[in-house]
């Protein structure tokens, strides 16, 4: 069969040919000169050919950033600090409650440096801690106090010793006046920033600008840093404030912000009516006392002008703050009447479990 093909058709057909073949040819060019490398099985070496791209060579296994959880071994702790014997109880009860709920990580234990000298009680108690506790990792500093305030929060600036705990990529740094909950471990894994704490939602109306909402600081994840960690101590021996105020002024418009829930509970929320701040966003949810414990890691015992739970209390200071327990009340599937009442006593009761059991090692 005879196929004829139009003059026009024909040279397009001629020109995509000779396009082709031009391909071709090039292709086996590149190919000889830039192609794989093959051992010279004769000579033992290889045929390197040059590469028209700069070899990227990984970084040796020892280099490590000094600051970032980019680190190939990177190191997190939990921090807290104690500046009488009640607070080094308190830490030792939380380490234990830590590892006991699966923790993984470093702990940290921040003292006074005249506690590791001389024939003291609280003396007595740290060289006891040593030998019973050696995981827990003993760093002496200087109490930072300021002049003004009750004596409850006069040293607190003390915690900002976390920020000088170089040797970790991150430290977990929480109060002694809170009982653990529940493993803070996923917390290491937040997005990288120098600080990361959870607002004061206590103290913030809804609808104020995020500018001027107080953030937390009983709880703090954090990049430990030299240089920052000299900036603190100098800001709050020179303005006189209280932790909270200098973390503040210090990072209000920097700081990472975790969510309060969960992270940041009160025992005073137990207390009140309104839980729409601690709910937030979900302020049309249905508070349940029972649920909130269960899914909480920490609590911070905040119910003044109740003392904390290792000081005296008499009964009257006691029953005036107990929560309500509404005559109409009633037990549901998924709460006993009176939840709140029930989980309030429970953290009051298990400290003095846990004190129990933990705390005799400070003074044998």
């Amino acid at each position: 069969m005879q196929f004829n093909m139009p003059p026009r058709a024909q040279r397009i057909a001629i020109g995509c040919a000779g396009l082709l073949l031009l391909l071709l040819v090039t292709l086996a060019l590149y190919s000889k000169s830039n192609g794989p490398v093959y051992p010279d099985l004769h000579s033992g070496h290889q045929n390197i050919s040059p590469s028209p791209y700069p070899i990227i060579h990984p970084q040796p296994a020892h280099w490590s950033p000094w600051w970032t959880t980019e680190q190939p071994v990177p190191r997190f702790a939990y921090a807290q600090y104690a500046t009488n014997i009640d607070y080094l109880c308190n830490a030792v009860i939380n380490f234990n409650l830590l590892r006991r709920y699966g923790a993984q990580h470093d702990f940290v234990l921040i003292i006074p440096e005249k506690w590791t000298k001389g024939t003291g009680a609280e003396h007595k108690a740290i060289e006891n801690l040593r030998k019973k506790h050696p995981e827990i990792n003993l760093r002496p500093f200087d109490i930072i106090s300021v002049s003004r305030g009750d004596a409850t929060w006069r040293d607190s600036l003390t915690k900002f010793h976390s920020f000088g705990l170089t040797e970790w990529t991150r430290v977990m740094a929480f109060d002694s006046d809170t009982l653990v909950l529940n493993s803070m471990d996923h917390y290491f894994l937040s997005p990288m920033a120098p600080v990361a704490v959870p607002r004061a939602y206590w103290l913030n109306e809804k609808g104020t600008n995020l500018a001027k909402q107080v953030l937390g600081s009983h709880v703090m994840l954090i990049e430990p840093n030299e240089k920052r960690y000299h900036k603190l101590i100098d800001e709050g021996l020179k303005t006189g404030e209280f932790d909270m105020e200098v973390i503040n002024r210090m990072f209000k418009d920097s700081a990472m912000i975790l969510p309060h829930r969960r992270l940041a509970l009160l025992t005073g929320e137990f207390r009140t009516k309104d839980h729409s701040k601690y709910l937030a966003p979900d302020e049309d949810e249905v508070w349940n006392a029972m649920a909130e414990v269960s899914r909480s890691v920490l609590v911070h015992f905040s119910d003044w002008p109740l003392p904390k739970p290792w000081k005296p209390r008499t009964k009257q200071q006691w029953e005036a703050a107990m929560p309500d327990c509404p005559a109409d009340d009633v037990e549901t599937e998924d709460k006993p009447r009176c939840a709140d009442r029930m989980m309030w006593k429970g953290f009051y009761e298990d400290y003095d479990l846990w004190k129990g059991k933990f705390c005799p090692v400070l003074y044998e």
